[in-house]
């Protein structure tokens, strides 16, 4: 390295590992017994955090709960927007903050749907 040239940040952590010796995989499985679980421990150690509890604050949006799921419905573009209208007509009545939404609606008429059909 010239001294017109800066060090490298990960020089010291690449001079590092090339210094350290590797394990090799075949005594590590014979150790623990077998192959599969060599490969899988990772992968478990990586998904098996546990999520922290949400402190105060907003609370989650539905994109973000797992109790929600996302689906897509073709619907006719002047039926979206008489509906868009209609839920911002009622928001304006009922002097609301925020108006009801498209998703909301939409899980109402199905939740009154599925009842209907459970008490036939």
């Amino acid at each position: 390295m010239s001294s017109k040239e800066k060090p490298s940040v990960f020089q010291s952590l690449l001079d590092r590992a090339k210094n350290r010796e590797p394990e090799p995989v075949e005594e590590l499985a014979e150790e623990t017994g077998a192959r599969s679980e060599i490969s899988e421990s990772p992968v478990r150690e990586i998904f098996s955090v546990e999520v922290p509890k949400r402190g105060p604050g907003r609370p989650r949006g539905r994109r973000s709960n797992p109790d929600y799921t996302q689906i897509s419905a073709y619907v006719p573009l002047d039926l979206y927007l008489d509906i868009q209208t209609e839920l911002l007509k009622e928001r304006r009545q009922k002097r609301q903050r925020t108006a009801k939404n498209v998703s909301e609606l939409t899980e109402e008429l199905l939740r009154d749907w599925l009842k209907q059909r459970k008490t036939e």
